[in-house]
Order: structure tokens, then C-alpha cells, then sequence
């Protein structure tokens, strides 16, 4: 929602995507997105700015140009990113792609809106609009995050994981039967199980993330910590069956 005598901005809608989560390969089976796997979801600015906008029209325009130009970085390296990726479902990269510009458009039409006030209130007002408009730090690069994330692990970590799985399994029942030990068979048994939990919380975390919008963040600043959660589980759950892989992998050498 534009706030009272800020400049018209159209907010880019995001639609619910439909799409599968995924997370990054770790070691040996490839590296997880590099904005992904230590992105967490931001401490939400106040949204009370008024109480700690800078006193004079001066302050307000410095502490404005400080604030969109932080978030004109962030937004322009997540662009990048995104656009670069090959892991990304093209429904969820356009998504992406559409919130990350339209928030970018928003802070730059903001900092020369701001830079241009005369009137110590209206300044006031659009400076607001920084945080309580775009949640770009809350919301959109968390999104970019998780989405990426999500979908890697679907195409790529868990894929590769799979294989290897099936590959160390083969091995111990094959040519390495002689090396097969019980715990041997229950790091494979664990590897498997590990791969499955990864994939699972990694499922509608995409879709979940990307569906959130700024006015829904508004009304419950909690709403991303689900999806944060979710992330963690998967990235620890491919961790421990990165750890079982390097454990059979050791014991047949």
C-alpha cells in the first residue's frame, strides 16, 4: 500500500508459484547457492519510523539516501544471481525477477523522490515508505533465498545425492560385499532417510516463499520464519547424508 503523498508506485503482485523446493549439493556433490545457504530472514525495521526519523529535512534525506542505497545493492547483486542461476524453475526465476525490479524501481523512484523534498514532513512520510512500502530486507531477498535454495535441491542436491546412494548401496552388496559392515548398512540406511527428510521440507518452500507479499508481513512479522525453518532442516538433513556418503566412501577404500 503507497503511503499518503508518496509518488504512485505499482508494487509487483507475486504470484504463487507452483513449483518444488531444493537446496544446494554439498562437498564432494556441489556447492549451495551462494546467497542462499546464509541468508536468514532479517530483524524487520521499525515500523514506528517516525519515531526515529532524523530531526531536520537535511538528516532525513541522508538517513533516505543511506537506506535505498544499501537495498539498491542487495536488490541489483539478487538480481544478478537470479538471473544467472540454472537451478531455478523458469516459473519461479521470472516470479523472482519480477518482485526483485519492481522493488528496485520502487527505492529509486523513493531516493530521488526524497532527494527532491522541500517539506520536512512529506520527507518524512516518503522515508517511511522505505520500510513500510517495500519489505525488500523482511520479504523479497529472503524469497530470492529460499527459492533458490529450494529449487536446487530438487534438481541438483537431492538428485545427486540419490545417485551416490544407490551407487555406495551397489557397492556394498557388489564387488565390496566383504567390507559390508551393520553400521555400514546403517549409514547407507540413514543416507536414504536423510535425502527423503532434506526433499520434504524442501517441497513448498518455493511456493510458500514466494506467495508471501508485503502487506502480509505487515499484519505478522513471523510469517517467514516457517520457511527459514524449513531451510534449515533440509540443509541439515543433506548435510547428514553428505556425512553417511564420506563414511561408506572412507570404509571402501
Amino acid at each position: 500500500m503507497t503511503e499518503p503523498g508518496v509518488l504512485p508506485m505499482n508494487r509487483t503482485i507475486r504470484p504463487t508459484i507452483l513449483g518444488a523446493a531444493a537446496l544446494t549439493a554439498l562437498a564432494v556433490l556441489g556447492a549451495a547457492p551462494a546467497f542462499a545457504a546464509s541468508t536468514s530472514t532479517p530483524a524487520p525495521p521499525s515500523t514506528a519510523v517516525h519515531s526515529k526519523t532524523p530531526p531536520t529535512l537535511t538528516n532525513v534525506q541522508a538517513s533516505a539516501a543511506t537506506a535505498t542505497g544499501k537495498r539498491i545493492t542487495s536488490l541489483n547483486a539478487a538480481i544478478a544471481k537470479v538471473t544467472a542461476n540454472t537451478s531455478l524453475v523458469s516459473s519461479d526465476k521470472s516470479a523472482l525477477l519480477g518482485t526483485l525490479t519492481g522493488d528496485l524501481d520502487g527505492m529509486n523512484t523513493l531516493a530521488t523522490k526524497i532527494a527532491a523534498d522541500t517539506d520536512f514532513a512529506q520527507a518524512k512520510i516518503d522515508y517511511a515508505a522505505i520500510f513500510n512500502t517495500y519489505r525488500v530486507s523482511s520479504v523479497s531477498l529472503p524469497q530470492a533465498a529460499y527459492t533458490t535454495f529450494a529449487d536446487t535441491v530438487v534438481s541438483k542436491s537431492a538428485v545427486k545425492l540419490t545417485a551416490e546412494q544407490t551407487r555406495l548401496s551397489g557397492l556394498l552388496s557388489g564387488k565390496d560385499a566383504s567390507k559390508s559392515t551393520a553400521a555400514l548398512q546403517e549409514d547407507l540406511t540413514d543416507m536414504a532417510a536423510q535425502i527423503s527428510k532434506a526433499t520434504s521440507a524442501a517441497t513448498g518452500l518455493a511456493t510458500g516463499s514466494l506467495a508471501v507479499t508485503p502487506e502480509q508481513y505487515a499484519a505478522n512479522h513471523d510469517i517467514m520464519k516457517a520457511f527459514k525453518a524449513s531451510a534449515t532442516t533440509a540443509r541439515a538433513a543433506l548435510k547428514q547424508a553428505q556425512t553417511d556418503a564420506k563414511t561408506i566412501r572412507a570404509a571402501l577404500k
